[in-house]
């Protein structure tokens, strides 16, 4: 497929680095590699301690016939993920937003088969789809497996409203760094919820369904993610962990109780198992959370899920 076939909108891949010197000229390449043209690009950084400001400039200098516009945003002070991203975003351009973390890779039809699939879609204005994982070298690395994958394949069924319900139940990770969205669409929510340093991306998909928008699902590779322990994702620092549950109970309070029902006996299972996550000490230096879970409703019905996805 070529540009002709398509509409001609602007894009704009914002690639959001930090410390990412090692890995992000291959982002950039995989930028510049794409078989759509009407891109801009912008490299938005959160105050990097290496050199990866200096490396993106030099090459932006070196590839400058080839993109609409570009752009690189720096900052004095570090303001986490959903800061970055929305530097990015308000600066930009484009019609569609790719956002790229400064170590992933683009795959060369990114663009183009996501700007096919919302063209066949008129109403996906957010869109997800797969992504393979590579380590340090670029290699491609198996998926891991998880017991969420007969909840995300329903969850991508519904409308906008039983989304916003059913994540509210089980925030899944629904394949973030594939995000391929509808400028409009983060207008509408106010962006990036700034008040999370960590998931910036949770928080984006109760916005996005509260508003009454649908997260579309693109059954194709557009993106690799990269898996190595310097991620945030895959630290065990005891300081990024105690900051995950802090926000893990921070979203629970601000964006997932207020679409739970205490009279539902799942939605009530909810609550049960965010008090185990995140209040119950256990007894004598014990917790059994594995034997109490099986109280929980909602517990069944994901066993039951993946029973019947099998």
């Amino acid at each position: 497929m070529n540009n002709s076939q398509i509409d001609n909108p602007l894009v704009s891949i914002i690639v959001v680095t930090y410390n990412s010197a090692n890995y992000v000229t291959e982002t950039l390449e995989s930028a510049k590699s794409q078989r759509y043209l009407n891109i801009e690009l912008i490299v938005t950084d959160d105050c990097s301690t290496d050199n990866t400001v200096e490396v993106c400039r030099l090459w932006m200098e070196q590839n400058k016939t080839r993109f609409v516009n570009l752009l690189v945003l720096t900052t004095k002070n570090n303001t986490g993920i959903a800061g970055n991203c929305n530097r990015g975003v308000k600066a930009s351009k484009g019609e569609w937003i790719k956002l790229i973390a400064g170590d992933d890779l683009l795959f060369e039809d990114c663009i183009i088969d996501n700007l096919k699939f919302v063209g066949q879609n008129p109403k996906a204005k957010f869109v997800t789809s797969k992504m393979q994982n590579i380590n340090e070298k670029s290699e491609y690395i198996e998926q891991e497996e998880t017991n969420y994958e007969a909840f995300r394949k329903q969850y991508y069924q519904l409308s906008a409203a039983k989304q916003l319900k059913a994540y509210s139940r089980l925030p899944v990770f629904l394949n973030s760094p594939a995000f391929f969205v509808k400028r409009e669409i983060l207008e509408a929510v106010d962006y990036f919820d700034e008040e999370f340093k960590i998931f910036d991306d949770m928080c984006l998909i109760y916005r996005i369904n509260g508003i009454g928008e649908k997260v579309f699902y693109f059954d194709e590779y557009t993106v690799k993610y990269r898996v190595h322990l310097n991620s945030i994702s895959r630290s065990t620092n005891s300081k990024i962990d105690e900051r995950r549950r802090s926000e893990q109970l921070s979203i629970f309070n601000k964006y997932r109780k207020k679409n739970l029902d205490k009279l539902n006996p799942i939605d009530l299972s909810i609550y049960y198992e965010s008090w185990l996550n995140f209040q119950y000490e256990g007894f004598f230096g014990h917790k059994g959370i594995n034997i109490l879970l099986k109280i929980s409703a909602f517990h069944w019905v994901l066993k039951f899920l993946n029973c019947r996805n099998k």
